[in-house]
Formats: structure tokens, sequence, C-alpha cells
């Protein structure tokens, strides 16, 4: 694998004290080029420290993007400037249909983007006092990639604008069915729910591409969706066709992991979606911690 080419990434770091020990253990071993870290949960600080600690011993040269998290937990920002994102408490209230909806709602769409845009600034300020993320050249991807909305992306397009934030790459969530194809059995073992997520993404992708050529950032391609929350041994017949590709597009292939494993006694009451907690305590992330460990 030419890691010239890929971006070997873990998702969901802030998650859990469990899932954060097993992204620094990659980390330290020299399997990472980057982990994304949840603004908003309250493990942050903790984690934030666990990390720092960790860059003089072996993760130095990790990059860590904001992680945008408009799924779980508590906002960022005062809770009086989102009443359509969250509830009386401060917990957000959104998901990714509502937000696919409200993208396509005429008269909604000016009061959701402004209120995205105060919590997304509030999430990337969070992360940068915290001394987590380099303000220089700022990474920005999302949980479970709502950004990729055209609401959202204008959203967050507007809040690097008005805070004249320094970005040096935000994630294309483009996963080509098509690179799958090329190989035998490339798409054994697929959710329908991946594919249609996929196709979703893929379509809104081109948007995205637009502006990072027009901003003179970074285009991307990501492996990481159709095998989202499986990312085994298959993607190794994979690699080749993302290289291949990658190299004549010139752009880079993001792998995304989420390697961390969160263990039942660590959900709190920020968790209140059951299908985001079997994700997160699925023995699948062992899998891709495997995986991961084995490139």
């Amino acid at each position: 694998m030419n890691r010239d080419c890929f971006d070997v990434h873990a998702d969901d770091y802030a998650l859990s004290e469990s899932s954060d020990n097993d992204i620094v253990a990659l980390c330290k071993n020299g399997k990472l080029c980057s982990i994304s870290i949840i603004p908003n949960l309250r493990i942050f600080d903790s984690s934030v420290k666990k990390f720092l600690e960790a860059k003089d011993n072996g993760c130095e040269n990790v990059k860590v993007s904001v992680h945008l998290n408009f799924m779980e937990g508590k906002c960022c920002a005062p809770v009086s400037e989102l009443p359509s994102l969250v509830d009386g408490d401060g917990y957000f209230t959104v998901s990714w249909g509502k937000l696919f909806m409200w993208n396509y709602i005429p008269f909604l769409r000016k009061k959701i983007k402004n209120q995205l845009t105060i919590e997304i600034t509030a999430q990337i300020k969070k992360c940068i006092d915290a001394r987590i993320v380099d303000e220089s050249a700022l990474r920005i991807d999302s949980h479970q990639h709502p950004h990729m909305i055209p609401l959202f992306f204008e959203a967050l397009a507007d809040s690097i604008r008005e805070n004249k934030f320094k970005v040096e790459y935000i994630r294309n969530t483009c996963d080509p069915i098509h690179f799958y194809l090329s190989k035998k059995g490339g798409l054994k073992g697929l959710s329908v729910a991946n594919v249609v997520k996929c196709l979703i993404l893929n379509f809104y992708s081109h948007r995205v591409s637009r502006y990072l050529r027009k901003n003179n950032l970074v285009d991307s391609y990501l492996c990481g969706v159709y095998f989202s929350g499986k990312m085994d041994e298959r993607i190794h017949s994979i690699i080749p066709v993302f290289e291949k590709k990658t190299l004549a597009k010139k752009r880079v292939t993001e792998l995304l992991f989420h390697p961390g494993l969160m263990l039942e006694n660590e959900l709190t009451d920020e968790f209140k979606k059951d299908g985001f907690n079997e994700f997160h305590l699925s023995s699948n992330r062992k899998i891709e911690f495997d995986t991961c460990n084995s490139l």
C-alpha cells in the first residue's frame, strides 16, 4: 500500500475511555495517520489530556480533525440559540432524516442553517481552545456524515468564512460503488442500508468537490462507508483499486475505521439512540481494530 495515497483514519475519539484507549494504541503503533475528536461529549477534556500526553510517545505525527457531532450529546453553543436542534436541556434532537428533509423545505432552510452555523462554530472553537487541533490547518468531518447534506455544508462554509478559519482538509464522503464492482466479490456482504446511504452521499459529493477545488483544498475518496461497521479483510482486495484511482485523479483516499470499542457501562444519558448505541458497542469494532492494525 502506497501510504502517500492513503490517510488511515479513526473516527470517534472522545467517545469513551475504552474506545480512546484502542485508538491511542493504534496511534502509538504507527497505524494511524489521523483521528477525529468528538467535541461535545463529557469525556472531551480527559480525552484531550490523554492524547496530548501520548503525542510525546509515538503520536506526534497523527493529525486531528474536528468530528462535528449533532447526533448525540449536548450542544456547545447556548441552548437558547438552537431551538430547532436541541431540547430544553441542550441534548440534540437532530437526525440525518430531519436534516435531509429540512434541506428541501425553503421556509425553514435559513433558520436551520443559521442555527447549524452557530453550533458548528462553537464545536470548532472548543477544539481550537483545547489545543487539540492545528488552528492553522484545520481538518473537519462529521459524525454520521451530515456535513455532506447541502444545508449543513452551506452552514459549515458560512462558519469558515465568518470566522476566517484556516482549513486544510474537509472530508468528501465519496465511496464510489464502481470501485468495488471491479473486484470479484467486492460487494459481498454489503448491507442495503449502507448502499443507499452511499448513493446519497456520493450524489452530494460533487457539490463538495466543487467547493474544495474553488478553495484550493485537496479532494478525496473515502473507503469506509460501504463497509461501515465492518472494515474487515475484504478491504485488502479493494485498496489497490483505490490506489490506482487516487493516483489517476490526484486525490487522496481516506481509509475510515471505527476501531474503538465502547463498553456497555460507559453508556451515559448522552447516548439516547438505540441504533447508535448498538454501533458503539458492536464487536465489529474489534474487527476494525485488528484490520487497521494489520495494515
